[in-house]
């Protein structure tokens, strides 16, 4: 029988490392598997700091003895823009631009904070270039000046891989800077104009900016002479591959405040149970929605998750929590990711578990409550799943034949859903065949 446990500071010593090496040993099979760069390990004190901190959360599922057989981490309040800021990607080109124009009630506010906002992410850049230096000069024995250095000892290094630490600093430490300095109006507008450029803001003014700020002046000369900002932001640079199937409008609220990541699951690749990942990702995303509604000003709540797109495994969990409007985007220099989201608001929150609940306990008789499952909630949540896996098994099919979106899949899932329409079917039977001896 498994058990689901969060682990707190009282018995994370219980489990870190028995969750540590569950890391490891799906690290070994994902590069067996051809799978290498899909996970990258967090480590016995990046576990520990989720454990220990307000905002995230760790849950195991554990067997009989204590065995740890799954894992997940589940984040939220993440530094804007960070390797974990999902929204970020919903706050970028000319359809958001627009919007936020629009929130304006005439074009001269509008680009009164363009001009303010740029200002203000210069001297967040400048304070943090201050601290990353410092800690980089600390830790090497060294007296650089300029952020360039460590950009080009980290290409050396890694190839300013997905997770690039000069990036994450970088970020992490201007959001510090706006969140010290300033209230929450400005804030929000930091990350409602964090993709402006003095580009941008020549474009909006139609003019070149010749008698700019000083600090505009300092900053577009320190860009140029020493190309550090102007590298990082190139490596870095996002771009998203396919036009949205979705409407975007209704993620543009998002942040990292009211958003809740499914971070990493992870369950034992030698003794998977059935629906495991599911479970544990469900229990965290409970405790989230809970935690998030107990202040009656949140209205509205965001899940999201990264995958690779050739990880179906991933894609099928996402989508089973109702994860299903996706970017196709490469945030970094690295891997190409899918970016699977929803919405849900305060008033479709307790519905949307109960829902899931049912979903949990029909398919993988996962029901702790104890519920009386009746046969038109059998039905529903069954007959749902069937529509998912038809449909699933077509665009299977389709894209061996085509290239592009649908590229690069594991085709034994195919036949994997095959098994699972046939069982389905199987049970839809039933029930039926039942209800009709029982009339």
């Amino acid at each position: 029988m498994i058990k689901i446990v969060e682990l707190t500071k009282d018995n994370e010593e219980k489990y870190l490392d028995q969750i540590v090496k569950l890391e490891q040993i799906s690290l070994e099979v994902m590069k067996q598997e051809g799978r290498e760069g899909q996970l990258f390990d967090t480590g016995r004190d990046g576990i520990s700091e989720y454990v220990h901190s307000k905002e995230n959360s760790v849950f195991v599922a554990v067997d009989e003895k204590g065995n740890v057989e799954a894992t997940t981490y589940i984040t939220q309040g993440q530094k804007p823009f960070t390797y974990n800021d999902i929204t970020k990607y919903f706050k970028y080109g000319k359809k958001y631009k627009e919007y936020i124009k629009s929130k304006y009630p005439n074009e001269q506010e509008y680009k009164k904070d363009l001009r303010k906002i740029y200002i203000i992410k210069i001297q967040a850049f400048e304070y943090a270039k201050k601290r990353i230096l410092q800690e980089y000069n600390a830790k090497n024995k060294q007296k650089q000046t300029t952020l360039y250095e460590y950009l080009k000892s980290e290409m050396k290094q890694n190839g300013y891989h997905e997770k690039s630490e000069l990036r994450e600093n970088l970020n992490k430490y201007m959001a510090e800077y706006i969140e010290k300095n300033y209230n929450e109006d400005i804030n929000n507008k930091y990350e409602m104009f964090y993709w402006i450029t003095l580009e941008d803001i020549e474009k909006e003014f139609g003019t070149r900016q010749s008698n700019v700020n000083e600090s505009i002046q300092d900053y577009e000369t320190f860009m140029k002479d020493e190309k550090e900002y102007a590298d990082i932001l190139e490596k870095g640079s996002l771009q998203i591959y396919e036009r949205p199937e979705f409407e975007e409008e209704k993620y543009y609220t998002a942040n990292t405040k009211n958003s809740v990541e499914i971070d990493t699951y992870l369950t034992n690749p030698h003794n998977r149970s059935l629906g495991i990942a599911r479970i544990i990702v469900f229990e965290g995303i409970k405790k989230h929605i809970n935690e998030h509604f107990k202040n009656s000003q949140n209205k509205e709540i965001f899940l999201c998750s990264t995958l690779h797109r050739d990880n179906l495994s991933s894609k099928y969990v996402s989508e089973f929590f109702g994860l299903t409007d996706s970017l196709y985007v490469n945030r970094r220099q690295g891997r190409d990711r899918e970016v699977h989201i929803c919405r849900i608001d305060r008033e479709e929150a307790m519905e949307y578990l109960s829902n899931m609940y049912n979903k949990l306990a029909v398919l993988y008789n996962y029901n702790p409550e104890n519920r009386n499952m009746t046969d038109s909630v059998k039905l529903k949540v069954l007959q749902e799943q069937l529509k998912y896996e038809e449909k699933e098994k077509i665009r299977l099919v389709r894209a061996k034949s085509i290239k592009g979106k649908l590229k690069g899949f594991n085709h034994k899932f195919i036949p994997e859903k095959e098994r699972k329409i046939s069982r389905l079917k199987k049970q839809i039977n039933h029930i039926q065949s039942q209800n009709e001896l029982q009339q």
